[in-house]
């Protein structure tokens, strides 16, 4: 026996190549005396899945989109859902070099922020306001325009972990959500400012058109009915696929092992914000049935639903 292929489907096809050993662990659980290794063995997996995990840590996983020819699609054309904050912002967090346990969302080497590599479940509102006013002597009340409102809006998605660098991304992306519910606090450069603003897009400019928000409310779901696999964060795998040895840099962030679940779900209530400034200089009922108020990217104007 000199290997055993596996044939691994994320966005597209790559092949992992079990090491020899690995194929020694393989011929070790297929023994008379194991049948639980022997059963993973013919579902194509190691026992505890973490020697297939670190053989496949930088093959399969791609989570930015790519053109037909394989270059990348840049953030602003990419139609999935994503959530990210101002580049001054950004800078603390994501795009801080010192920060390699949210290294995966970088604006130059990851996603900009937040992407949902699954579609997921999106639930818009909007509100119109009456009050009523009963009539003496009327059969019917009268009702009188109060004002408007977007509701929350509220995203439900899932996020896999079929090798290392899948699990690094879903753990920069709670620890992002952890922040945005967080205010600056203490010896903060800006203690006393409230929790990060962050934008939203998603499916072109004409439905999620870079939307300030505020997040009211995270959590992340982890089922009990799946596998939990263990995955170094922290830590840069490399196009290799390779671990690094040794402990990080103490002025880096936190480096360690952590263990996620293969399947789990990250659900977010974002409450759309916009300054009066914005809303008085910007906003006609004219221009926002004409799709003027639309505007992506990193603008601070427009981003009006």
């Amino acid at each position: 026996m000199t290997g055993l292929e596996n044939d691994f489907e994320s966005g597209g096809v790559s092949r992992n190549i079990l090491s020899s050993s690995g194929t020694s662990a393989l011929a070790n659980s297929l023994s008379p005396g194991n049948s639980s290794g022997a059963r993973l063995a013919q579902a194509g997996l190691m026992a505890g899945a973490t020697g297939l995990l670190k053989d496949i840590a930088g093959s399969v996983f791609n989570i930015n989109f790519q053109n037909s020819d394989g270059s990348v699609i840049a953030p602003e054309n990419d139609w999935r859902v994503r959530v990210s904050m101002s580049s001054q912002i950004a800078n603390l967090f994501y795009d801080n070099p010192a920060n390699t346990l949210m290294r995966p969302l970088n604006s130059q080497t990851g996603t900009s922020g937040v992407v949902f590599p699954y579609t997921p479940t999106v639930t818009l509102s909007h509100t119109a306001r009456y009050g009523t006013q009963a009539l003496t002597h009327s059969n019917y009340n009268s009702y009188f325009y109060e004002g408007s409102e977007i509701g929350a809006i509220q995203i439900n998605g899932e996020f896999t972990v079929q090798n290392v660098r899948e699990g690094q991304y879903l753990m920069a992306a709670i620890q992002f959500f952890r922040i945005c519910t967080k205010m600056f606090f203490g010896r903060d450069e800006y203690a006393g400012s409230p929790p990060p603003l962050v934008f939203l897009d998603g499916y072109g400019d004409a439905y999620l058109p870079h939307i300030p928000c505020v997040v009211t409310q995270f959590s992340h779901t982890m089922q009990s009915e799946v596998d939990y696999v263990q995955i170094p964060i922290g830590v840069d795998i490399g196009s290799s696929g390779e671990l690094p040895v040794g402990p990080p840099s103490p002025n880096d962030s936190y480096g360690g092992i952590v263990r996620l679940p293969t399947s789990s779900t990250i659900t977010i209530n974002l409450q759309p914000v916009y300054s009066r400034k914005n809303i008085s200089e910007n906003f006609t009922l004219e221009n926002y049935a004409r799709g003027l108020t639309i505007q992506g990217g990193n603008s601070t104007r427009g981003g009006f639903i």
